[in-house]
């Protein structure tokens, strides 16, 4: 099973509606809200860790989690992989997101199987993942 957490800036109902969709298509994929499971305002130092050890991928659009150097260093030492949601000033209402995770989703999950991790992808509002 591989378990795929959205960051608080993304709706913990997002992430209930994957799961509602994954089960006749991605069995073995979970998603998670790190709100609902690490708590509200929960600091990356706290998640990074605690989903690189289950082995999970963070979903989110805090970029500055690769350009953060503790923050990075963490994804590295703890073997996280990492969508990084990119829209567009002013694109970034709730509907867009869960529009751009619906179209790219088979992406995400295919990637998430078979990337050898660390990894970081952009996903843009058009086009393909960027690996970064």
């Amino acid at each position: 099973m591989i378990e795929i957490y959205l960051d608080e800036n993304l709706s913990e109902y997002v992430a209930d509606a994957l799961n509602a969709l994954n089960k006749g298509y991605f069995k073995d994929i979970y998603v998670h809200s790190t709100k609902t499971k690490f708590g509200k305002g929960a600091p990356d130092e706290v998640i990074i860790p605690s989903i690189g050890k289950s082995n999970g991928i963070l979903i989110t659009r805090d970029l500055n989690i690769s350009r953060t150097k503790l923050q990075f260093q963490l994804c590295e030492e703890y073997v996280l992989g990492v969508f990084f949601i990119k829209l567009p000033k002013g694109m970034s209402k709730h509907w867009e997101i869960v529009k751009l995770l619906i179209n790219c989703w088979e992406q995400i999950v295919e990637l998430s199987k078979v990337e050898k991790r660390p990894f970081g992808f952009e996903v843009p509002i058009r086009g393909k993942l960027k690996k970064l």
